[in-house]
């Protein structure tokens, strides 16, 4: 899991109700639920989704999921079609949003994100197996390590069309950190802080591929915008780097082992330092 290989990342940053609620319309295999606007509708539902073999969740438009306690893991091949709906810790206990467990499999669309605290990583959603999130909001999310998503070893993570916005790592990753096979399509990282660590947008020491996606205005202690650290390998395509800050350089992007590559891609305007300063060169990066 992420976690198992955070200490190269601590290294690198210090130098750097009821079931009736739920109204199941298929069959097992296919289902899909109706979720009623409830705590316990929802959990309910993912409960009866896993132990079903997987299904279909459709939350109920424009509602706000308010959890005193944290929601089953997703075990299964799960389907959350949230219909702009919003899921947010309410309790002053501590614990991320979603989570999915190494057998699970979770597709979540037209969602808010938000509020999660976790202990450990992924504020917002934590992937121990297969996640693909679209057309969402992961905001305001805290964690030990990404803030909003995190992505553990051996995983599978897309995330197209989403904005990842102020979330907040105590060391590295606010925005995501991966450890594992990771794809960012058609999105936004913005305003995410790595309070003691690297990659205020994002941290990488698995595969991280970034398309078509903007990552400004994010902060941390080094490379406010991106960090490749660990072995891993990085590439940006098409997309944008600027306007990040970092109390040590670079401000951009960091590669301190591994490989980074910029196809395409603006870095600019980010504090320091663009990419100067990082440990080992970053090609087609000036400043």
């Amino acid at each position: 899991m992420f976690t198992r290989k955070s200490s190269a990342l601590i290294a690198q940053a210090m130098c750097v109700g009821a079931i009736a609620a739920v109204v199941a319309t298929a069959t097992p295999a296919t289902a899909q639920t109706n979720v009623q606007c409830s705590e316990s509708a929802l959990s309910n539902a993912i409960t009866t989704a896993n132990l079903s073999g997987g299904g279909t969740l459709v939350l109920a438009p424009g509602c706000t999921y308010a959890l005193s306690v944290p929601l089953p893991d997703i075990t299964s091949e799960i389907v959350i079609r949230a219909r702009h709906s919003t899921l947010t810790r309410s309790s002053t206990a501590s614990f991320g949003i979603l989570s999915v467990s190494p057998t699970g499999n979770l597709t979540i669309t037209d969602a808010t994100i938000t509020n999660g605290d976790a202990p450990d990583f992924g504020g917002g959603i934590a992937n121990r197996g297969m996640l693909t999130v679209t057309d969402s909001a992961i905001r305001d999310n805290h964690a030990n390590f990404s803030g909003g998503i995190g992505g553990g070893s051996g995983t599978t993570t897309l995330i197209e069309g989403t904005s990842i916005m102020r979330n907040t790592a105590n060391v590295n990753g606010g925005g995501v950190a991966n450890d594992g096979n990771m794809i960012i399509r058609n999105s936004r990282i913005i305003d995410n802080t790595a309070v003691s660590g690297v990659g205020g947008g994002a941290a990488n020491d698995g595969t991280l591929r970034i398309f078509r996606t903007n990552i400004n205005e994010n902060n941390a202690q080094r490379a406010g915008g991106v960090a490749n650290v660990g072995g891993g390998t990085t590439t940006i395509t098409s997309s944008n780097v600027n306007s990040n800050t970092a109390v040590t350089a670079p401000g951009g992007v960091l590669n301190t082992s591994g490989i980074v590559t910029l196809n395409s891609s603006r870095v600019r305007d980010n504090q320091p330092t663009n990419c100067a300063g990082s440990d080992i060169p970053v090609p087609n990066c000036t400043g």
